[in-house]
Parts: C-alpha cells; sequence; structure tokens
C-alpha cells in the first residue's frame, strides 16, 4: 500500500544544513527519507512536551527573528501526510515555529560534542551511571542499525530526563541557538514587559545581596 506523501518547505540555518548534508552523504542515506522517518519518531515525544505549553506572540516572533537572524536556506523536504499533519497539529496547538522545531531535531541528530558538553550530556554511554536504561545492542550490524533507528535519541532524552529533569526539546540552549527554541516563556523574551519585570526583580535581588554582604563586612 503506497503511503500519501506531501513536500513541507523548511528554512534551515545554513552551517547545519550543509553539515547534515555531508554527514549523511557520508553515511549513504536519502535526507529526504531519513529527516521523515525521525519526524515521525519525534512528534509524539514532542507532543508530550509541548502538551499545555503556548507561545505568545511576542515569543514567536522572538524565536522566528532570531532564526531568520541566524542565516538560513529554504529546502523542500518529501514526508508522510500523515506526519506532517501530526506536526502541524502540534503547531497549531501550541503556536510554536515548526521550523525551530525541525532545526532543532537536526541539531540533536548531529549532538556535535560542543553542543552536548555545553547541554551537559554525555558523548558516550559508558561505565555503570548508565546500567539502568541501557539497551542491549545487537551484534548484526543492520539489526544494529535497526534498532538505533527505531528510537535515534533515546540515549540523549533519558540523559536529559536523568540530568535535567527535562525533555530534550524544553531544554534551554544558549542564547545564539535561540531560533532553535520550541517553547519559551514570555518572561526571557527581550524588549517584552514581563521581561522588564524579570529583570528588574533579578536586580532587586541582587543589590539585596550586596547590601547584605556590605553589611556583613562592616560588623566589628
Amino acid at each position: 500500500m503506497k503511503v500519501s506523501q506531501t513536500k513541507i518547505t523548511v528554512k534551515i540555518y545554513e552551517p547545519l544544513l550543509r553539515d547534515f548534508d555531508c554527514q549523511i552523504d557520508k553515511l549513504f542515506i536519502k535526507r529526504d527519507a531519513f529527516l521523515n522517518a525521525m519526524i515521525q519518531k519525534e512528534v509524539q515525544h514532542l507532543a508530550s512536551e509541548m502538551e499545555g505549553k503556548l507561545l505568545t506572540p511576542n515569543a514567536k516572533r522572538y524565536i522566528s527573528g532570531e532564526l531568520k537572524r541566524m542565516g538560513t536556506t529554504q529546502v523542500n523536504v518529501v514526508v508522510d501526510k500523515t506526519t506532517a499533519d501530526e506536526l502541524n497539529a502540534i503547531v497549531k496547538t501550541s503556536n510554536m515555529v515548526r521550523d525551530a522545531f525541525i532545526n532543532r531535531l537536526i541539531m540533536l541528530l548531529r549532538s556535535s560534542s560542543a553542543l552536548l558538553s555545553h547541554l551537559e550530556l554525555p558523548d558516550f554511554i559508558t561505565g555503570s551511571e548508565f546500567d539502568s536504561y541501557v539497551e542491549p545492542m545487537p551484534t548484526s550490524p543492520m539489526k544494529a542499525m535497526e534498532a538505533v533507528h527505531a528510537d535515534p535519541l533515546y540515549y540523549l532524552r533519558v540523559s536529559c530526563l536523568e540530568r535535567h529533569d527535562s525533555g530534550l526539546y524544553l531544554l534551554d540552549l544558549p542564547q545564539k541557538l535561540a531560533g532553535f527554541t520550541c517553547y519559551m516563556d514570555e518572561s526571557v523574551v527581550p524588549g517584552t514587559k514581563a521581561y522588564e519585570q524579570t529583570q528588574r526583580e533579578a536586580q532587586a535581588m541582587l543589590d539585596e545581596l550586596i547590601d547584605l554582604e556590605a553589611d556583613a563586612f562592616q560588623k566589628p
């Protein structure tokens, strides 16, 4: 039975797309087929994390603007229609920037050492720290590839939950990667009233701490 497919247009950060294409070419993987499968696997996790979340118009504009400022390339990706529908449903209910998710997914699939170090996630699964969730890996190369394909972000996901009590799509990213954000609270969107209030409260707490320390040093 032939699966109905559709074409989606996405804007991907240029250096990320270049390195991703280079990697999949070396692995003899077809980009569209691979992304289709990966999006299909991850939409269920994205839906779970985004449940009850609603991006404000200010946050959505900020994320979209940050992604645009990073410099993107527009590409067409052929995916299963059911997968596109599931993703679009999440976008509609959460007001999420769809391209932010696609970029974040590709970034996680690549998971450079620098990114993992910044996010405090492991480069390798070794040692007793991971015994509780290490899955048996087939020695058959083809079966091993099938096992990884079944849940490619499994180890990153469980590590993220264990170390940060967060899912991969809600974990905070460096400011320069704000364009890859799936959800952002209004209070951290620069230029908003909520952000300014948060900054004032943070400054007030800092001033209070400085005053307390100053008083402590002045005591005989």
